[in-house]
């Protein structure tokens, strides 16, 4: 479903094609617990082969979601429609999918083999079938010499694809990821990044991500829901969220940003809205360098601190009135930054690269 920047999901509607056609269909989806709505009324279509993060803060209704598409939950109100199926009442073992969760639930007294081959042997599947079927999927994640093992003997990252090896040997329809990667250290997070992201390219099944971790979103999906208080605040390709955020909350939530109030964006826009404005697209002068043009906003600043980050420093700034600015120096060749703690300095960017919020929904 192609939204309006910054558009509300849970308010836009649907045709019933699309849901037909859809690997996963939402309409109206509740889940009340007690008092509170865990999600509030999300409508939303991810198609068959797409790589699709939920991507929200702790208590932002994405893990919920993922429970109720998974049959975990039930619904307070709302339907979930699988390949066109309408599955709001069935079972977790009735609906086409799995699910790869964070503590990975190996069995530890079964060989990692015996693992990945449990789902086949519930399901009936002959000791010569299933042993082939799991051998093939160990050799898709790669670990095909170490059937023999016990999940003790394994890395977490090997662990993790024991995981999925366990997942995908089933052949679902969809894959249902609960912050698989959160358990694992940067190196290999980053590691299993580029490992779960050629994973799903080769299967081409839908792969439904559920994380907290906004550069994780960025770099594995084809598509991003961004969820607040149990609704999509934003929903889009990864670019679509991170340049053109469509409300102060997204552009807060995804990476950094300055954000201007309507007062600010009055004095410097003309225009009394919200506003936003990445770091990156901040560049620091000496207060004596070129004159300002007529695309351009200047402000001069005070350099508060410098952070080096190793590909760059972050820079933050206060100006003259008291705004706080934050700026991003891409490395060039210097591991020194131009701007130093207490310079006076100028801060230019263009006003195409202000970006215009709406009102969250």
């Amino acid at each position: 479903m192609s939204l309006p920047t910054g558009a509300d999901a849970s308010t836009v509607a649907t045709s019933g094609d699309a849901a037909a056609t859809a690997a996963i269909s939402l309409r109206g989806l509740r889940k009340q617990f007690g008092d509170v709505a865990a999600v509030d009324g999300v409508d939303l279509d991810i198609a068959d082969g797409e790589f699709f993060s939920m991507l929200g803060p702790s208590g932002s209704g994405k893990t919920t979601v993922l429970r109720l598409i998974a049959g975990f939950e039930t619904a307070t109100a709302g339907t979930v429609w699988l390949g066109g199926t309408d599955v709001t009442r069935a079972a977790p073992f009735e609906r086409d999918v799995h699910t790869v969760f964070q503590d990975y639930a190996l069995f530890p007294h079964m060989s990692v083999l015996d693992n990945v081959a449990y789902g086949l042997r519930v399901r009936g599947i002959g000791r010569k079938d299933r042993r082939g079927r799991a051998e093939q999927a160990l050799d898709t994640v790669r670990l095909g010499q170490l059937g023999g093992r016990r999940p003790h003997q394994l890395s977490g990252g090997q662990r993790q694809r024991v995981a999925l090896a366990r997942a995908i040997v089933l052949e679902p329809r969809v894959l249902l990821l609960d912050e698989p990667l959160g358990a694992l250290d940067l190196k290999l997070r980053e590691q299993m990044q580029v490992e779960l992201k050629q994973l799903q390219r080769d299967l081409g099944i839908t792969f439904v991500f559920v994380t907290h971790d906004q550069e994780e979103a960025l770099t594995l999906s084809d598509r991003i829901a961004v969820f607040d208080a149990g609704r999509i605040q934003q929903l889009g390709t990864p670019r679509e969220i991170y340049e053109t955020p469509g409300s102060a909350y997204v552009a807060g939530f995804v990476g950094t940003t300055n954000l201007f109030d309507a007062a600010t964006s009055q004095r410097l826009l003309g225009v009394r809205a919200e506003h936003a404005v990445r770091p990156e697209r901040l560049r620091i002068t000496p207060t004596s360098a070129e004159p300002t043009t007529a695309d351009e906003i200047r402000l001069d600043a005070v350099v508060v601190e410098t952070i080096y980050l190793g590909t760059g420093n972050r820079v933050h700034l206060r100006t003259d009135d008291g705004l706080e600015l934050v700026a991003l120096e891409q490395y060039t060749g210097s591991l020194d930054s131009a701007a130093h703690r207490g310079d006076a300095v100028t801060v230019r960017f263009a006003r195409a690269d202000v970006v215009p919020l709406a009102a969250a929904p």
